[in-house]
C-alpha cells in the first residue's frame, strides 16, 4: 500500500470530493494470495461503494507481485 498510496500523498489543490476520497487508504480493499514460491500477489481495488458520488470507481487499482523473502516489489500491473 505504501507504493500505491504513500502516507504523504495528498490530493492536489482544488481536488474534487471524489479525488479527496481516492487519496484515503480506507477507500481501498487489499487482497493477498500466494503466488509462485516466495511470491505473494497483492491486489488493491477501490472498495465497493467508496467514493460513490460521481458513479462507480473503475480502472483504479493495481496488482503487485512481492518477493516475501526480501520484501521487494517484483512487478506491478495497472488496470
Amino acid at each position: 500500500m505504501d507504493d500505491f498510496l504513500p502516507w504523504d500523498a495528498n490530493p492536489h489543490r482544488g481536488a474534487t470530493p471524489r479525488e479527496v476520497c481516492l487519496h484515503q487508504r480506507q477507500s481501498y480493499d487489499v487482497k493477498a494470495a500466494p503466488g509462485p514460491e516466495g511470491v505473494i500477489l497483492v491486489r488493491i481495488d477501490a472498495e465497493d461503494g467508496a467514493c460513490i458520488k460521481g458513479g462507480p470507481v473503475i480502472d483504479m487499482g493495481a496488482t503487485y507481485a512481492v518477493d516475501v523473502r526480501n520484501w521487494r516489489i517484483l512487478a506491478v500491473q495497472l488496470p
